[in-house]
């Protein structure tokens, strides 16, 4: 094979130079980043730590909101009683609403749902061993006065009903207890008298007020024996 014919090792060999001139373009680049990167820098800044007060605007309208709230909750709170919604409430037509009857027994039995189920049952026949029946009870259906007297101070102690007898403490619902008025104590034991089998004649609220004044001095729970001295067993 000649000379001329042998492949030349050179073909592929970088001309001279070369190397030189893209080291050259690589360290322009680099010089360009960094020009690049001090201009972010002047423009953005360094960060720093620290808060941003907030605006005195956004301070006034918090503080013009927690005032209004809480002249709401002075006007409207119901002194965050359980028992102030009114079931018998109902939208007026022409925005004015005009005044609802009072219905005891729809009263009452809200009242009773809420405060006396859970003992006495909804059926009224109470819990065995533990919590006395309602429904038939001579407590209840008997002398009105004995029943508005138990409902205003509590009993507690050992009492007999329907033959079995219970040993517990029922709540106070008069001034020593949950402060019922007048009104929703008539209810309450109205619809007590006049629930499931029961069929005695209503409570009023004056027979409630009368009950009231003439208990007065009594503080704490009646006992079985204190209410049948004033008020026999029929």
């Amino acid at each position: 094979m000649s000379d001329q014919e042998k492949p030349s090792s050179h073909n592929h060999e970088p001309a001279p130079g070369a190397g030189h001139e893209q080291h050259e373009a690589a360290a322009y680049g680099d010089e360009e980043m960094v020009h690049v990167h001090k201009q972010l820098e002047r423009e953005n800044g360094e960060p720093e730590e620290g808060f941003t007060p907030v605006p005195l605007a956004l301070m006034v309208c918090f503080g013009v909101l927690f005032f209004w709230t809480g002249m709401y909750f002075t006007k409207y709170n119901g002194d965050f009683r359980p028992d102030v919604f009114s079931a018998d409430w109902r939208p007026g037509s022409g925005g004015q609403q005009g005044e609802v009857a009072f219905d005891p027994i729809k009263r009452g039995d809200r009242l009773f749902s809420n405060n006396c189920a859970t003992c006495h049952q909804a059926d009224g026949n109470g819990v065995p061993g533990a919590f006395p029946p309602l429904d038939g009870s001579p407590w209840v259906v008997g002398a009105p006065e004995r029943f508005v007297k138990i409902v205003m101070r509590g009993l507690q102690g050992p009492v007999e009903v329907k033959g079995n007898t219970y040993n517990g403490n029922m709540p106070s619902y008069g001034e020593n207890g949950l402060d019922w008025d007048d009104r929703d104590i008539s209810a309450i034991t109205t619809f007590v008298r006049q629930s499931w089998s029961n069929e005695a004649p209503a409570i009023s609220e004056e027979l409630v007020a009368e009950v009231r004044a003439s208990i007065a001095d009594k503080s704490g729970a009646w006992s079985a024996d204190e209410l049948l001295d004033m008020h026999p067993m029929e």
